[in-house]
């Protein structure tokens, strides 16, 4: 039989790890839906580079490709080409970079991280 003294002892050890157990849950969930952001934009990038390489004589090429990469990502895109198909040279490489603001479940990691932009790189030779 326990002594008086004892009863009730699990339930404030149970109130003091809870805390930390919850903040673990949340930091892995957290780290997972970003991961899972961070590898839908660089998909995003790499269909867009893809689609703008193959097609990139077509007229409109550049905005059909940046409207196939917003469909592979929720939220605010931005675009930018550091290098791009020319019409003389087939062994250019173009690279399409897709910028987004980092959203988070949890609401913990953008109050720590200020406004993180996640960014993905897309290259492929230009024709295909």
């Amino acid at each position: 039989m326990k002594a008086r003294r004892e009863r009730g002892a699990a339930a404030v050890e149970f109130a003091l790890v809870l805390p930390l157990l919850l903040i673990m849950l949340f930091a892995i969930i957290d780290f997972g839906w970003v991961l899972t952001q961070q590898l839908s934009v660089t998909a995003a990038a790499r269909e867009g580079a893809r689609y703008y390489a193959i097609h990139n004589l077509e007229p409109g090429a550049q905005g059909v490709a940046e409207d196939r990469a917003t469909e592979l990502v929720t939220g605010t895109l931005t675009f930018s080409y550091p290098s791009t198909c020319s019409a003389s040279v087939d062994d250019d490489e173009l690279t399409m970079v897709v910028r987004t603001p980092l959203t988070d479940l949890t609401g913990w990691l953008g109050a720590v991280t200020g406004g993180v932009m996640l960014e993905g790189t897309g290259s492929m030779r230009c024709g295909g």
